[in-house]
């Protein structure tokens, strides 16, 4: 083995621990021996090492060298350390003679209003662990404004079988979200935003929310409170190979996150032809709808939910969701697994050499 993805992460599945996988299971096909240190090896479909649990802060600070030793020891070159939960320990890994990889998927910021992100402390003992890493890969974009190094901005990817993957034939619901019920993607926001449209709208406008999490009964009464019950759904995870069904049953698709990177199912639902509304604070997420021609969708802020210019401007956009199906398609397919994780393959060759791959085959 050569490469060894380290993920502290524990009972948390979501875009990050797919993007590792995919990547995984890509070098892994092309060449480049590659495995996942994680606690939760059952959850990954791709090669993988067991390691205890590193959920808490003292326990990776404790284990890394021993994982560091170990990879030496076994031959490996190269570490990725997956986001910023494991950037700070950089420079062990690199102490003990590998190579250092950091790849983020969230980006690098002050504590904000919401209570998410770093604190003095922490916000800069991360940038200068970043220091000791030979790359820093970035899903979203602002991360290259946030650190001393040079961070090359990847994005995110989606992969081919979900573009052609058998779907659902109609639509049923105007607007969804598929995320985990956690504060920082403020499902409370997403409620109240159809509450608004139902308000102004001339029929029923449909919600569906997918996902489970810490604040499913936060998420339900606030659903009770703004009398939703018969206008959102609220379903529990669905098998991946299922999802392009769920997308195809939207006419929009909203992430309505305190905090994201570059979200998987962004991607997912333009995939699927799905336009899309996001808040400004989802990381490259809003430039993504906005930003890149052509446009499929609408940035906004938790305040826009009160305008109505803004709730006319979502029904509008809900109402004609049809003729953006060519330029979402598109625009996700800028987003390859061959662009973004190959780029990533190619950088992680250039610090080992192509001829210490072959020699470990």
């Amino acid at each position: 083995m050569n490469v060894c993805i380290f993920s502290p992460s524990q009972k948390i599945w979501g875009g990050g621990q797919i993007y590792i996988e995919n990547l995984c299971r890509y070098m892994s096909q092309n060449g480049v021996d590659a495995i996942i240190a994680t606690s939760e090896p059952d959850t990954f479909s791709c090669p993988t090492m067991r390691i205890p649990s590193v959920a808490s802060k003292l326990a990776r600070l404790r284990y890394a060298p021993i994982l560091a030793k170990r990879l030496k020891q076994n031959g490996f070159s190269v570490v990725v350390l997956n986001d910023l939960s494991s950037l700070w320990l950089a420079p062990i890994f690199r102490f003990y003679g590998l190579k250092v990889v950091s790849l983020l998927h969230l980006y690098l910021q002050r504590k904000n209003k919401a209570g998410l992100g770093h604190g003095w402390l922490e916000f800069h003992m991360l940038r200068m662990a970043s220091r000791f890493a030979h790359r820093v890969y970035s899903v979203n974009k602002d991360n290259q404004q946030s650190f001393p190094v040079s961070v090359e901005f990847v994005g995110n990817f989606i992969s081919p079988w979900f573009f052609d993957a058998p779907g659902s034939d109609g639509k049923q619901y105007d607007l969804g979200l598929v995320a985990r019920l956690s504060a920082q993607k403020n499902i409370p926001l997403f409620v109240k935003l159809l509450a608004k449209l139902n308000d102004m709208s001339e029929r029923p406008i449909m919600g569906l929310i997918v996902g489970k999490g810490e604040e499913e009964a936060l998420v339900r009464r606030e659903i009770d409170r703004l009398g939703m019950q018969e206008l959102i759904e609220l379903r529990p995870w669905v098998d991946r190979e299922d999802l392009p069904g769920v997308y195809d049953q939207l006419r929009c698709f909203a992430i309505t996150s305190h905090h994201e990177g570059f979200a998987t199912t962004l991607l997912e639902a333009h995939a699927r032809g799905v336009p899309a509304i996001t808040t400004h604070s989802a990381g490259y997420c809003a430039e993504f709808v906005e930003g890149v021609n052509p446009i499929t969708g609408i940035a906004f802020g938790p305040q826009d939910v009160e305008l109505e210019t803004f709730i006319w401007d979502l029904i509008e956009l809900i109402e004609d969701s049809a003729s953006y199906r060519e330029a979402c398609r598109y625009k996700a397919e800028q987003f390859t697994e061959e662009r973004v994780l190959g780029h990533i393959q190619a950088g992680i060759e250039s610090l080992i050499g192509k001829r210490a791959i072959k020699a470990a085959e």
